[in-house]
Order: C-alpha cells, then sequence, then structure tokens
C-alpha cells in the first residue's frame, strides 16, 4: 500500500524561531513513524545547513540572481513560498498539504490552479476575537482547521457559527530534559553576580507595541512602592527584550519615568566576544564585563542567546510575568514554567490557556478595546492586580514556592508535549480519504476554455460573477470577499481592500480581465504539466531526503 504524501510548509527546521522549532519537533516525528512519505517546504531555508535529514526538503530560498529579482517581485507572499508553490507541488504531488503559521502568510495557498488535488490542513494562528472577514473566508475553503490554542478554537467556532472545521488543537510541545530547573536558583543568581536571596520578576519578549513593557515597569514601581521595603529591596525586573528596536518601545524612557534604574536588569550580548550576562540597565550599549571594551548591547532577534543560555536566563527568574494585550501562543511562558518559573499571564487569547495549564497566576483584565489597525478586541490588563500577584506571591515562604515550582513544571509537562502535538498530525492524516478529484493527481486534463474578449453590456456586479465563473470555473466564489473586493475596486476606479482602503493603482474592467485571464492561462500551463504534456526543467531547490526504509 503506498504510502500518504504529506507536504508540510514551514519555516525552516533549522531556524531557532517558534515555526522552525514546530516544523523541527513534527516533521522528524511524523516521518519517523515510517507510516507518510514527507517533504517539508521551507521558508528561509538555507540548504546547506540542513544536512542529511530523512524527509525531501524544498528550499523557498533564491539561489540566482534571476530567482532573486522573481522572489522580490512580490515580498508579502513570496518570501512564505508563492512564487515556488505549485513548482513543489508538481514534482510532490501530496495527498495533503500542512500549514501553521500566521493567517497573512498562508492565505495565498486557497489560490492555487492545483488546489483541487490536494487536502489542506491549517493551523493559523487565532489571537483575538473577531478575525478578519476575508482570514474566515479562507479558514472555510480549508479542509480542516487545527488552533493552538483552545482560545483560538473557540474564536474559529464562535466567529463561523461553526461552519470551520475545527478538529482541535495542536499546541506546540517543550522538551523537559532541556528546559529544566537549576539544582540550585541562589547559586545560580550569585554565578551572574547577583545576591542569593534576590528576587527577580522576569519576562522574555520581543519589543513590539503590543508586549506592554511600560505598563509592566509602571505595575512593578507599584509593587516597589506599596510592598514591604525588606521585599522591594531585593527584588528586581528582569526584562530580557532588545532596544533600540524600529517600532518598538522606549524602553529607557520608561525606566527612567518609572525611577526604575536601580531595579531593573537586561541581557547584555558582547558583539567583540559574545560574552553575555545580566547587568543593571546602562544604556543600549556598554562596557564589556569581559573584553572590557564598549560592544555590549541587548539582543535581537539576529543576534542574541542561544537556547541553552536562555534557559539560564529562565532560570534567573522567580517569576515569569508575559504582559501584551494579546498572544497568538507565547512560547517563553512554557519555556519559564518548564523550568519551574510560575508563570503570570493576561487573561486573555492564548495566554490564558497557558496560564491554566502551567498552574500560573492569571491577570485580570481591566479593559478590552478595537485595535484601530485590526479591528480586534485587545486585553488592557490591571497594572494594580499584577502588583498584587508579584507582592502576593514573593512574600510566600520557601517552601512553599519550591512547591509551586514543582506543580509549575508538572502541569507543563503534562500539557505541552511534543509526541502529543505530532500524534494529532498524524491521527488526522491517518483519517484522512480522499474526496471526488482531491489528492488524485493522474486525473484527466481539465483546460478551461478561455473567452478572449469581454461579453458587452454586463454591469460590474455580473461583470465580477463572469470572471470568478467563467475565466476561473469558480462560481462558488461569486459572492466571496474577494468577489467584494473587486467589485468595490471597479467602483472605485482603483484597487480597493475593503479592511484596508483604497490603493493608488488605477483599476478597471480591462485590467481585471487580463489579470484573470492570465490566471486562467496559469492553471491550463499547470494542467499540462500535471498530465505530462508539458515537461519541466529539474529543480535545483530540492534536496533527496535519505530513506529511514
Amino acid at each position: 500500500m503506498n504510502k500518504k504524501k504529506v507536504l508540510i510548509l514551514s519555516e525552516s527546521h533549522h531556524l531557532a524561531s517558534g515555526f522552525g522549532t514546530y516544523a523541527k519537533q513534527v516533521i522528524s516525528r511524523l516521518t519517523a513513524t515510517n507510516k507518510y512519505e514527507v517533504a517539508e517546504f521551507a521558508s528561509y531555508g538555507d540548504p546547506a545547513r540542513v544536512g542529511s535529514i530523512p524527509w525531501d526538503y524544498y528550499s523557498n530560498t533564491p539561489t540566482t540572481e534571476e530567482e532573486q529579482k522573481t522572489f522580490n517581485s512580490n515580498p508579502s507572499g513570496n518570501a512564505f513560498g508563492m512564487w515556488r508553490f505549485n513548482r513543489a507541488l508538481l514534482d510532490f504531488k501530496p495527498d495533503i498539504v500542512l500549514t501553521y503559521r500566521d493567517p497573512w502568510m498562508d492565505e495565498w495557498i486557497k489560490e492555487s490552479p492545483l488546489r483541487q488535488y490536494f487536502h489542506w490542513v491549517w493551523m493559523p494562528t487565532v489571537d483575538s476575537y473577531p478575525q478578519k472577514r476575508k482570514w474566515l473566508e479562507t479558514f472555510k475553503s480549508c479542509d480542516a482547521i487545527l488552533a493552538y490554542s483552545e482560545f483560538g478554537e473557540k474564536v474559529l467556532n464562535k466567529q463561523s457559527s461553526n461552519t470551520i472545521n475545527t478538529i482541535g488543537c495542536a499546541s506546540p510541545g517543550i522538551d523537559p530534559d532541556l528546559y529544566k530547573p537549576v539544582e540550585d536558583k541562589g547559586k545560580h543568581k550569585a554565578s551572574y553576580g547577583l545576591q542569593e536571596d534576590c528576587f527577580i520578576v522576569g519576562t522574555v519578549m520581543r519589543n513590539q507595541t503590543r508586549k506592554l513593557f511600560i505598563e509592566l515597569m509602571k505595575s512593578f514601581r507599584m509593587f516597589l512602592d506599596n510592598a514591604p521595603k525588606e521585599l522591594a529591596e531585593k527584588t528586581f525586573l528582569y526584562l530580557h527584550t532588545s532596544y533600540p528596536e524600529k517600532g518598538g518601545w522606549d524602553i529607557e524612557e520608561g525606566i527612567l519615568d518609572n525611577n526604575l534604574s536601580a531595579n531593573t536588569l537586561c541581557t547584555y550580548v558582547c558583539r567583540a566576544c559574545s560574552h553575555w550576562g545580566p547587568s543593571r540597565y546602562k544604556g543600549p550599549v556598554k562596557k564589556c564585563q569581559k573584553c572590557g571594551q564598549r560592544s555590549a548591547f541587548m539582543p535581537n532577534v539576529g543576534q542574541g542567546l542561544s537556547i541553552e543560555e536562555l534557559i539560564k536566563v529562565y532560570n534567573l527568574f522567580d517569576l515569569y510575568v508575559q504582559y501584551a494585550i494579546c498572544e497568538g501562543f507565547g512560547m517563553p511562558q512554557v519555556e519559564a514554567a518548564c523550568c519551574g518559573v510560575p508563570v503570570a499571564a493576561v487573561n486573555y487569547s492564548a495566554m490564558e490557556d497557558v496560564v491554566k495549564h502551567t498552574k500560573g497566576y492569571p491577570i485580570k483584565v481591566q479593559k478590552m478595546f478595537r485595535e484601530l489597525n485590526t479591528n480586534a478586541e485587545r486585553a488592557y490588563p490591571s497594572n494594580e492586580h499584577l502588583a498584587e500577584i508579584i507582592e502576593t506571591y514573593l512574600s510566600k515562604d520557601e517552601s512553599f514556592r519550591e512547591q509551586k515550582s514543582k506543580d509549575v513544571r508538572l502541569g507543563t509537562i503534562n500539557r505541552y508535549d511534543w509526541d502529543q502535538t505530532a500524534k494529532v498530525w498524524g491521527d488526522y492524516i491517518d483519517s484522512y480519504a480522499p474526496v471526488n478529484n482531491q489528492g488524485k493527481w493522474d486525473s484527466p486534463i481539465q483546460q478551461l476554455q478561455i473567452p478572449q474578449s469581454i461579453p458587452n453590456g454586463m454591469s460590474y456586479g455580473d461583470f465580477v460573477k463572469w470572471c470568478f465563473a467563467i475565466l476561473l470555473n469558480s462560481p462558488n466564489r461569486t459572492y466571496s470577499y474577494d468577489a467584494q473586493k473587486y467589485l468595490a475596486s471597479l467602483d472605485f476606479g482603483c484597487f480597493v481592500d475593503p479592511q484596508y482602503g483604497p490603493h493608488l493603482e488605477p483599476f478597471n474592467v480591462e485590467i481585471m480581465f487580463n489579470l484573470f485571464k492570465s490566471r486562467a492561462e496559469e492553471k491550463n500551463t499547470l494542467e499540462l504539466v500535471r498530465t505530462g504534456g508539458l515537461g519541466m526543467a529539474p529543480m535545483t531547490f530540492l534536496t533527496k531526503g535519505v530513506s529511514n526504509d
């Protein structure tokens, strides 16, 4: 019996990003079952760093000047595979395509001219209610939808009135043998020049506007002002983040405004010698404690700590705080919790699930607000409540905190398990059976009959319906979000996205006709390739896997 062929779109498995880690853990486990033929279609992948792997590897990275020009022609889609996806489909001919990324990264997949030949299962990031209408339409077009969190699953079911085929959660897992507590937290702190009996309230968050660094500082200031003096004097706020960061918070301004210079620790990494360590905030750049050069800076996504070094940071914390208006998941919470550090997180979006499962402390939401650019509900947490949580927890005796640490780690390990995550995907793959032409790559050729001119006398509304029904043979989309988008564009005379407003590019019936005609011609060309009527050049972006048979 032939193995089911599974193509997985991801950030490359060799990357240290959240999506990259997910790819490595899930792809390796699905491959190890020897039940499937697996291929990875990797964004930001470098074939030179891949080495020997037991699955096929399609790199999305351009390797020639000509490829780079094509890649750059559509930065919003090609970075995630749009320009090479159909080519990889024709080569691998998957039964199932699996994706797990943000909606805007993968929504273009629904437009593939080869969409009818594969089963599509997507796990999009859902960090708030409501989701954009254009995304909901894409979710409905998928054969199945997984969620990162119970919150995400509830949002999709509620907003779609259960018309989306949601099939559960496949949350990221954690490696408890890697993420684990140090034997002696006091000695660990002392090894970095800190007092053994000090308390550290820490966070590991990228410096983005939705991460509430300034509010976290305000809350910590409240704690310092209200807590007993002997507790306040030995408690520090640890900010593992980047500064300066384009579009991020002015960390220095927040520290100075809240009079926290003596109470704030940050991670510094030396550009010259790579030495790193915690330090009281000394500005964006400071003198390296090891080599003496003024080359130590706060880490960013381009240059920072290894996983092993980050685990040492987590183990400095007595309490971890995730302070954000929303989260699609928030992996640092789970990583800290697996190290035995209790988590305080805003009781909204995926954070409410994580803090529940890790036996942490939910932070009350003070108010909800609608974000201007997304129209999504975001949570504004109670600074007062977080200050109370910090004081209450750090005031507990040592035996309580030791037991809490054990409970937190156990709850985390029980819920966030990579084997269980991969099993969710595997169980669904096992249950899949082709319907109609899905997965039947040897089906007879299906060529579109393409009109060469526009019928006379049609209204804009009828013309849009005609383009979808006749040019693309997709009558089911004549009342879709995309159809509304094109109708609005014709009415305005320029391209319009209902959720983002008009752009400056002119738009008319002739432009739309040529666009849809080009898409129909592309589909016919791909059909010729699929059925052997047109050959393909060798694929230089494919690395064949080493068989584990």
